[in-house]
């Protein structure tokens, strides 16, 4: 080529024989280096072929010659001084001596010039995006220190990640990217002309899969001038954090304890802290049981009728169709915390009420009185709107089962009365019956020996009378015995 360009520290430049050479026996060749008008002697060789590390006119050149030292034409080259000798010298000493020699002083003249491609530098017209529907222009703008050669083109590079995979390219520092991530912009300088030297063929690329550093490799291993900002101007796209709004709010019962009647009793809820329901979102009010939150019931509106007896919650669930499937929920096997967990591991926008509105249904009337009569000597109820079921968050908490609940309560709060005792001729006993409870009782000696038993059933009036006229002085245990329980008494006897 006659002429070369100059791209990192050296460029080789080369030349090939005519053809035309004659070489006398004993003769040897010999490719001369040299630079300037003045064929200044840069370096020697065996091949037309040499590496230069400045920009400047070189010209390459064959010189026959006799390098045997007892030969009439011995031509020593001992004297080139490289840097200094120039090839007229070398022409002057073969003449002076009369030597047979020849140096084609004319050669292969290259001119290696330096390469003035140069992309400058970006700057992002914003460091951080933040990408929000489906996708965001990113930009950056030039600093104004491009330097584009006469013949030579510009082009913008987007790459992505920390190994600069080329995503796109464009005429403006300015593309659409539709996933988050770390981008960058460069400027690449290049020659597009097919029929230069410098070509860069940009047919190679592969966006998604070429690199900025594969390119960087093309244009050093060619050889060829072109420009690419490697560094670029980096621009970090980070996801739109959406925040979530929906808000199931917070419910309480006004009554949130009930008894059957007739086989079924109604309960309901209502809110104390509002819900928010943001556009395109539903709500639907969820019944659990209360231990284990086992979804039993849905409905529009926060009211059930149930027909068994125990602890139930009413939730609220604030959520979007499109985002939450509830087909999946199975009633009677699903629970609250299914439902809970599906949110938080799809990172769904979705609001549960998970303490929900606490409810007692209660089946036995007798329970029903007992409880609601001494409820108050436990609880203080309070006043004004809001949860007024602290008590019953705490019997779910201390007992395993509806069941335990009861028995315990009624062991702590039953009042039976054996007056007076001692007694010398009647026993009252006072015990309240459960619905449906039949009590008998019997009386016992120290030694184990039943004295007399029979039907409570006056118990069923409120009171029993014992008459102990006919037992001996001593001491004595009265049973009353049901199918639910045994009351045991120790009584004096005295005459």
């Amino acid at each position: 080529a006659d002429t070369v360009t100059l791209t990192g520290d050296s460029v080789t430049i080369s030349a090939t024989a005519d053809g035309n050479i004659n070489i006398p026996d004993g003769y040897s060749k010999l490719f001369v280096l040299t630079s300037g008008e003045g064929l200044v002697i840069e370096a020697v060789g065996a091949e037309p072929s040499f590496a230069v590390e400045a920009a400047g006119r070189y010209t390459i050149h064959t010189l026959v010659y006799d390098g045997r030292a007892d030969s009439a034409n011995f031509l020593d080259l001992g004297v080139v001084e490289l840097g200094a000798t120039t090839g007229v010298d070398v022409l002057n000493l073969v003449a002076s001596a009369g030597i047979c020699a020849s140096l084609d002083a004319a050669g292969a003249p290259i001119m290696v010039e330096s390469c003035t491609a140069d992309a400058g530098t970006l700057t992002a017209d914003a460091d951080t995006v933040t990408l929000t529907g489906d996708s965001v222009t990113i930009s950056a703008m030039a600093d104004g220190n491009i330097n584009i050669p006469d013949g030579y083109s510009k082009l913008f590079v987007l790459t992505s990640g920390e190994n600069l995979v080329i995503e796109q390219v464009g005429a403006e520092p300015s593309f659409a990217v539709e996933a988050a991530g770390r981008y960058t912009i460069h400027t690449l300088v290049y020659d597009g002309r097919t029929d230069s030297s410098n070509f860069l063929d940009l047919g190679v690329v592969e966006f998604g899969a070429t690199t900025g550093v594969d390119v960087l490799n093309l244009v050093a291993s060619a050889g060829i001038c072109a420009s690419l900002d490697a560094a670029g101007a980096p621009i970090m796209v980070e996801e739109n954090e959406v925040v979530c709004d929906a808000s199931s709010g917070k419910m309480y019962s006004q009554k949130p304890v009930q008894c059957l009647s007739r086989g079924e009793a109604t309960i309901a809820a209502k809110f104390y802290q509002q819900p928010h329901i943001p556009e395109g979102y539903q709500q639907l009010y969820v019944l659990t049981e209360a231990y284990s939150l086992t979804i039993l019931q849905v409905s529009a509106s926060p009211e059930f009728t149930v027909s068994h007896q125990g602890f139930y919650r009413i939730h609220s669930l604030v959520y979007s169709p499109e985002t939450l499937d509830l087909s999946v929920v199975q009633f009677g096997k699903t629970t609250g915390f299914d439902v809970l967990n599906l949110i938080e591991a799809n990172n769904i926008c979705a609001s549960l009420h998970v303490r929900g509105a606490i409810n007692l249904v209660i089946g036995s009337k007798w329970f029903c009185y007992f409880f609601n009569k001494y409820r108050a000597h436990h609880w203080n109820k309070k006043s004004g709107k809001g949860p007024n079921d602290d008590d019953l968050a705490g019997y779910i908490d201390a007992y395993s089962s509806y069941d335990e609940f009861e028995a315990s309560f009624i062991n702590q709060n039953d009042e039976v009365r054996f007056y007076p005792n001692p007694v010398v001729d009647n026993l009252n006993v006072e015990i309240r019956l459960f619905d449906n409870e039949e009590m008998d009782y019997n009386v016992m000696d120290v030694r184990g020996r039943m004295i007399m038993s029979g039907s409570a059933e006056a118990l069923k009036s409120g009171k029993f009378t014992l008459n102990t006229n006919q037992f001996a002085k001593g001491m004595y245990i009265v049973n009353f015995v049901s199918e639910f329980r045994t009351v045991t008494k120790k009584i004096i006897i005295e005459k």
